[in-house]
């Protein structure tokens, strides 16, 4: 898995490629939790094509850390319908997904101007479409 960082005004665009393993999401839960705690994340998955079931464990923990540490800082977009089932099944709270990276920048701009297409209901219970 590849992973490219951009900062643009501060909201730092963290876009995955390719295929996420275990040590590839291990490695990114690392370096997130070094370099994001309480910054303005997205996660764009539009080019992530792969994720294999032990690679979704860190990310999924790396969210939950990122939840507890920074509330809902952070946002994920461009997620296909096999990552939206990932989703649904996570503990994680609070998980807001988001159709594009315009979207997701701008949600953190705008006072619920910008819906959500998914939010994360608790204990990953119900995912609701909006």
């Amino acid at each position: 898995m590849d992973a490219k960082v951009e900062n643009r005004d501060g909201i730092f665009v963290v876009s995955l490629s390719g295929q996420m393993d275990f040590e590839s999401a291990d490695s990114l839960k690392d370096q997130c939790l070094k370099k994001f705690v309480e910054k303005k994340i997205i996660f764009n998955l539009r080019e992530l094509s792969f994720v294999g079931s032990s690679g979704i464990t860190p990310f999924l923990e790396l969210l939950s850390q990122l939840s507890k540490s920074n509330g809902a800082r952070f946002k994920i977009c461009s997620v296909g319908t096999e990552f939206m089932r990932l989703f649904e099944s996570s503990p994680v709270d609070g998980i807001e997904i988001y159709r594009d990276i315009t979207d997701a920048e701008r949600a953190f701009s705008t006072n619920g101007e910008v819906q959500a297409i998914g939010r994360i209901r608790p204990f990953g219970l119900k995912l609701t479409l909006e």
